[in-house]
């Protein structure tokens, strides 16, 4: 899901929250100024919250329910032990998804254009009446037969329909919403409600803050020493009135009743002020939430490091990828317990990619070398499907890697408890110019160059169960990465050397400086390996281990 509609959710389950406590607790007392400032401190703090968290609170719910030290749990996917498997149901999320959001701005735009269309229609009000003055008091004169309404410091009437009683009375209470400023809560509500509008509370909301300002507007007319008995008879004259629209304080405002009930009412007593003071326990709740969501986001729970597993005799250099959506449905592995390979093996695969590449002429001309990695994936039937370059170098070289690849006869598929699967596999090729007759070469050939893919690949002394403990004794998790929910994949690559050292430690796909450092860190501590052999002979290797930083909760 979006940020902005886990941003939209939480300001809407917040403006939600301060409605229920105004009409459980707040509607029926008579402070009318403490209830506005109700209203706009509502929207304002459900707007921002979502930007507020504070991590003392989150960690208090950390310590309080889930006590004890957290862990980094070191997982190395072995061909037996880790399985990745593409959600089937992740397409059809994705679709409606997609179709959720694109209804919503459907709707969105359905209501901006009727709110610019509600502005331009004041504009040509404005535009098309007659500025005058009644009883000393700037107003516009309309032409139609529409209630009396106000737009910020701007008094819309119809004078011809009224008394010079009436007149008075409505200019008084059209002043107190021009004096008051009312329309800056009605065009923030207006706002609100535009990318809003599948709440139904806030819509309620919108119509309490317009009633509570008819309220004011009602006060101030009574407080200049209007009786209230002919007041109510012109308010309910004034009530079949056609009203201008949603955006303006209208003078015959519906709900009659309730104000005439409210003009009547018993002032409050002040002790009532105090339940205005649940605002607060209400507003810390809310933070208080948004830090524990925040805290599981970025270090809540176990913090889990993937180790993806590297090539191995069968599978050469191997870097695990998260499975790209593909058309078929069924689940597609990185790591099975019979990996697919080339028929023939390595050798023969190499053999294949030694007679078959050519080097592009143009690519030789420029000087242009390096390391293309493709990633496909092996079908069940040992077809090759769903190709991607995940590190280009030039579309030269990429377009040779991709066509070579794609000619490959099928492999032998691979296997995940005894039944043929789909399996990603990923696939370095090498362009290197030699300086003597700038041929192609797909591998290095002097005895003192370094290999990428070999018969026998080099290996952890142990093998994976011992790289796995290894990794699980000596990887920290960095403090600052957890504080700042910095998770990811850092692929790093470094050459077994003949007698088994490793050398040249480098991150080829960064994801954090301190996740890089820490996952080089360990590389470089580790001890001497087995080294790969070519023909009988050990060999330097180039060897890719990719390092899954994750924070799971």
């Amino acid at each position: 899901m979006s940020l902005f509609f886990i941003y939209l959710i939480q300001v809407n389950i917040a403006l939600a929250l301060f409605y229920l406590l105004y009409v459980i607790v707040l509607k029926r007392d008579t402070f009318l100024g403490l209830r506005r400032f109700y209203f706009l401190s509502a929207i304002a703090f459900s707007l921002l919250y979502p930007f507020w968290s504070i991590p003392v609170l989150g960690d208090f719910w950390g310590s309080f329910f889930m006590p004890g030290d957290a862990e980094a749990l070191i997982l190395i996917g072995e061909p037996s032990a880790m399985v990745i498997e593409e959600d089937a149901g992740n397409a059809a999320g994705i679709l409606w998804s997609k179709v959720i959001s694109l209804v919503y701005i459907i709707f969105t735009l359905a209501f901006v254009l009727r709110f610019l269309g509600q502005l331009l229609s004041i504009l040509r009000m404005n535009m098309r009446s007659e500025k005058g003055v009644i009883t000393g008091v700037p107003v516009y004169q309309l032409k139609d037969d529409i209630a009396p309404f106000s737009f910020f410091n701007r008094i819309f009437i119809h004078s011809e329909k009224h008394s010079e009683a009436e007149l008075s009375q409505i200019l008084l209470h059209e002043q107190t919403h021009a004096r008051q400023w009312h329309s800056v809560d009605i065009m923030l509500i207006e706002l609100v409600c535009l990318f809003s509008w599948w709440n139904p509370l806030v819509w309620l909301l919108k119509r309490e803050m317009a009633m509570n300002l008819e309220y004011m507007a009602d006060k101030g007319v009574l407080c200049e020493g209007i009786d209230s008995r002919e007041y109510q008879y012109h308010l309910l004259r004034l009530t079949y009135q056609e009203t201008a629209m949603q955006l303006v304080n209208n003078f015959n405002m519906s709900q009659l009743k309730q104000r005439i009930m409210m003009m009547n009412k018993t002032k409050s007593p002040t002790l009532e002020l105090a339940k205005y003071l649940l605002i607060l326990p209400l507003s810390f709740l809310l933070v208080f939430a948004n830090s524990c969501v925040n805290r599981d986001k970025k270090g809540g729970g176990d913090e889990t490091t993937e180790m993806g597993t590297p090539g191995s005799a069968d599978q050469p250099d191997i870097i695990p990828e998260v499975p790209a959506p593909i058309v078929d449905n069924s689940e597609v592995f990185v790591v099975v317990e019979d990996q697919p390979q080339f028929p023939g093996g390595n050798a023969a695969m190499m053999k294949f990619l030694g007679e078959n590449i050519k080097y592009p002429v143009e690519a030789q001309q420029k000087g242009t070398e390096g390391r293309v990695i493709v990633n496909f994936v092996v079908e069940k039937d040992g077809s090759l499907s769903d190709f991607n370059v995940v590190n280009s170098i030039d579309p030269l070289l990429d377009a040779e890697a991709l066509r070579v690849l794609e000619s490959m006869p099928k492999w032998i598929p691979g296997k995940q408890r005894g039944e043929e699967v789909r399996v990603r596999f990923t696939l370095p090729v090498v362009f290197r110019l030699q300086a003597k007759d700038d041929k192609k070469t797909v591998m290095p050939s002097a005895s003192n160059e370094v290999f990428v893919v070999v018969e026998n690949q080099p290996e952890f002394p142990g093998g994976n169960a011992a790289m796995m403990k290894f990794l699980s004794d000596n990887i920290k998790y960095p403090m600052v990465a957890q504080e700042n929910g910095v998770q990811g994949r850092v692929i790093v690559n470094f050459v077994v050397e003949k007698d088994g050292s490793l050398s040249d430690v480098q991150v080829v796909h960064s994801q954090d400086p301190a996740l890089d450092k820490e996952a080089v860190r360990v590389i470089e501590s580790m001890p001497k390996w087995k080294p790969g052999t070519q023909r009988g002979e050990t060999v330097r290797v180039r060897y890719t281990l990719p390092v899954v930083f994750r924070l799971q909760n």
